[in-house]
């Protein structure tokens, strides 16, 4: 392979990067990533590029299974490590465009490879306990802030920040996505730093979704209301709480209007216990990051779909794009009205 070759170019631009973040996932990783990372710790050590190694790209591609990639993949760069056999876990999104992730998706399944995708917090343990007790939810609302890091800056934070939570969503299976609503903030100088989005779909589900990079908090939640009642998780936390009907309220026996006015003070105190009961849901003490390599060698062992499979990660994208093309952006300190604005997708980024 030739050394101007453009999967070789991608990966010497990301070199150092790559091996310092590899020596720090050793212990994850080494079963599947030992022979790669002596050779690049033997280079390092030599003073040489790290990943001149891959000048012989055939050679390492024998001796691997599976990578992991801490970035989302290039369509010329998944394609031959598909082709060669190679199992991948790639960071979200999966793929910079529509067309590249609908490649790797289709290159997958054509190649009877698993790509997992790192959508990390549909292992996050408070998500998981949320889902369970909101099966049905008819409304998600999702909120992810964050202060401005100077990171991410060749991105939106549609695809830097609410991409968690648009497949968090799609895991629920809403069906097809009939409408999109969208608004933004431009602040920074380069693409939206706040959004907030309405999804529609076909199910009946409704979600709002509102994300931000130049927030003074840092904000993870999601609330689901469901007939069995409305849960509300915060994601940094990792804490749930959920509401539930009381049996008069399931029955329909209570009617707020009926109480007797001696009463109502009294049972104004006791009303998230009597009537609306709010209770703190047990949430497992379980690392997402484990949980989501630990899923995807299980994978590889089994043959089976990792979680987050690259079509639910190709999917992902999908709506992301949707959101963006439906954004309505205004620019902090300009004058006049509100403007649309469609915000280009950039063909290679590192997210958060």
């Amino acid at each position: 392979m030739k050394d101007g070759h453009p999967v070789l170019a991608s990966i010497r631009q990301r070199a150092r990067d790559l091996v310092d973040v590899l020596q720090r996932a050793l212990d994850l990783v080494e079963p599947l990533f030992g022979h790669l990372l002596v050779c690049l710790q033997q280079r390092d050590a030599r003073h040489e590029a790290p990943l001149r190694v891959l000048d012989a790209l055939d050679v390492v591609l024998d001796l691997l299974q599976a990578l992991f990639f801490f970035f989302g993949l290039l369509r010329h760069f998944a394609l031959p490590l598909l082709e060669a056999g190679i199992d991948l876990l790639v960071e979200k999104p999966i793929a910079a465009t529509v067309e590249d992730a609908r490649a790797i998706s289709v290159a997958a399944r054509r190649c009877g490879r698993v790509v997992a995708v790192g959508h990390v917090e549909r292992f996050n343990p408070a998500w998981r306990a949320a889902v369970e007790r909101a099966p049905g939810a008819t409304v998600v609302e999702a909120v992810r802030a964050a202060p401005f890091t100077f990171r991410s800056l060749d991105v939106g934070v549609v695809h830097d920040l609410m991409i968690h939570d648009i497949d968090l969503v799609l895991s629920l299976e809403p069906g097809r996505l009939e409408r999109v609503e969208a608004q933004g903030i431009l602040a920074t100088g380069g693409f939206e730093d706040v959004a907030r989005a309405r999804l529609v779909f076909s199910s009946g589900l409704v979600a709002d979704l509102s994300a931000s990079r130049i927030s003074p908090q840092l904000r993870r939640t999601i609330s689901m209301w469901s007939p069995q009642g409305v849960v509300h998780a915060d994601l940094n936390a990792k804490t749930v709480e959920a509401v539930t009907p009381s049996d008069g309220v399931r029955q329909g026996t209570f009617v707020a209007a009926d109480v007797p006015a001696a009463e109502r003070a009294a049972l104004k105190d006791r009303f998230f216990t009597d009537v609306l009961p709010l209770q703190s849901v047990t949430v497992a003490d379980v690392n997402a990051i484990a949980c989501e390599h630990d899923d995807f060698l299980a994978a590889i062992r089994t043959a089976r779909p990792p979680l987050v499979t690259a079509a639910a990660g190709a999917a992902a994208v999908e709506i992301a794009a949707r959101v963006i093309e439906s954004l309505r952006c205004v620019r902090l300190g300009a004058a006049g009205p509100q403007r649309s604005a469609t915000i280009p997708i950039q063909p290679r980024r590192k997210t958060g």
